[in-house]
């Protein structure tokens, strides 16, 4: 069941009103871009939308995954529009590549099977991103018999695979099953688009006692490619999708839950650079004046105040502040690079404070990544990898869990060095 033709008609129109009454001025700025193959973004407020029209958001919730290509339709129409009724329509230019982002539905914790098929959001933190790849999503196929030129789309939940027709999709009752695809010989460049997926990871700091953090991947098309990085704390709208890898004889399938994103809203964007005012900087310079005459005095009250929630361990404290703070990389003579960030290794028994520290340097730090692993290699690791910059080395805080003196296979320990690298 799906969208009927007066329903799409009915969402077109309320959408394309509705955007040209609250982005006019949106639309006018991306029609003055002088690129017109480049993809552009109009981001709309899902609550103040669904108040325009009840029956649009009824219909969101139900069929978010064809609800929005008509937010698309809709949305270039609009430009059309606006593009007539401009008074000076020589300096504008109409883009085709404009897409509706719809934000401001907030949800915190990671969805499960039950969501597949709802538009939701998620927050977390980017663990991992891929590199930037070309997809084909679409390719044409000629009828030998007909000559009918139909479309194919590629398979979402195949991995964008794409399924040869049985037959040919002409309507007029062509049957035949020889037809030869088009894009092998005459390949366009409108039915590739950029591609990217990227992990992000429950925020620990929101999760209850005991809870282990919970990952999904999430599909990056277009626009949305490369708006995040690792460690960035991230709100990503999108719609709960399931796919799977082309069924083989003799092999399991394996489902896997995905967000196919449709925004991303980066979070953390103002701490991505440490701003330092007068006062700040005159604040550290009277500390320092003060303790001048003993400079470790000064020192034991930093680390005093390093982790509050944990008594003592003041050479712990040390030794985490120092990794915090980072230090200078050096090139010698010869043009050699030593980096001047440094790891560390805790090691020590349960309750003795160490997952503390690891969680208090992801709170002070404003890009970090905690996450936690605990396996059939009787370890548990906690890394919190610490950002200093974009292209700049990072530092890694781990610690171990004790280990089973029962246990004498090391395995495990090649793992824990992968983690490392």
């Amino acid at each position: 069941m799906g969208l009927s033709a007066d329903q799409v008609s009915l969402i077109g129109q309320v959408f394309e009103s509705y955007v040209m009454e609250h982005h006019r001025d949106d639309i006018l700025a991306i029609l003055r871009e002088a690129d017109e193959q480049a993809h552009y973004p109009v981001v709309v407020d899902a609550l103040t939308l669904f108040e325009t029209n009840m029956e649009i958001g009824e219909y969101f919730n139900a069929f978010p995954s064809e609800v929005l290509p008509v937010f698309d339709s809709a949305l270039r129409r609009a430009a059309l529009a606006a593009l007539q009724e401009s008074a000076d329509p020589a300096q504008l230019s109409l883009k085709q590549n404009l897409h509706a982002r719809v934000s401001e539905l907030t949800r915190e914790h990671i969805p499960k099977s039950k969501d597949v098929g709802h538009f939701l959001s998620v927050t977390g933190t980017v663990i991992r991103t891929s590199s930037v790849k070309v997809l084909e999503f679409e390719r044409s196929y000629i009828c030998n018999k007909c000559k009918h030129v139909f479309v194919v789309k590629a398979d979402f939940e195949q991995y964008y695979a794409f399924c040869r027709p049985a037959a040919c999709l002409n309507e007029e009752g062509c049957n035949s099953t020889k037809f030869m695809c088009l894009s092998g010989t005459t390949s366009s460049p409108t039915c590739c688009r950029d591609y990217q997926e990227i992990k992000i990871q429950e925020q620990v700091q929101r999760l209850s006692v005991g809870s282990i953090p919970r990952c999904m991947v999430v599909v990056l098309e277009d626009d949305l490619v490369d708006s995040c990085k690792s460690g960035d704390d991230i709100t990503v709208y999108g719609v709960v999708m399931q796919r799977w890898k082309p069924f083989r004889e003799g092999a399991r399938c394996d489902l896997e839950l995905v967000l196919k994103a449709n925004y991303v809203k980066v979070n953390n964007e103002q701490l991505a650079g440490v701003v330092i005012d007068e006062e700040v900087r005159k604040e550290f310079e009277d500390f320092w004046e003060r303790h001048r005459n003993d400079p470790l005095a000064g020192r034991n009250e930093i680390l005093a105040s390093l982790c509050p929630q944990v008594f003592g361990l003041y050479l712990v404290k040390l030794a985490v502040a120092m990794v915090l703070a980072g230090g200078v990389q050096r090139t010698d003579a010869a043009g050699t690079r030593t980096r001047g960030e440094s790891h560390l290794l805790l090691v020590g028994d349960p309750g003795t404070g160490k997952s503390q520290f690891l969680k208090y340097a992801v709170k002070i730090m404003p890009r970090s990544v905690l996450t936690a692993g605990i396996g059939s290699t009787s370890a548990g690791i906690t890394c919190s990898e610490i950002h200093y910059g974009t292209l700049c080395p990072c530092s890694i805080m781990c610690l171990l869990q004790p280990i089973n003196p029962y246990r004498h296979d090391w395995n495990w320990l090649a793992e824990f060095k992968k983690t490392l690298t």
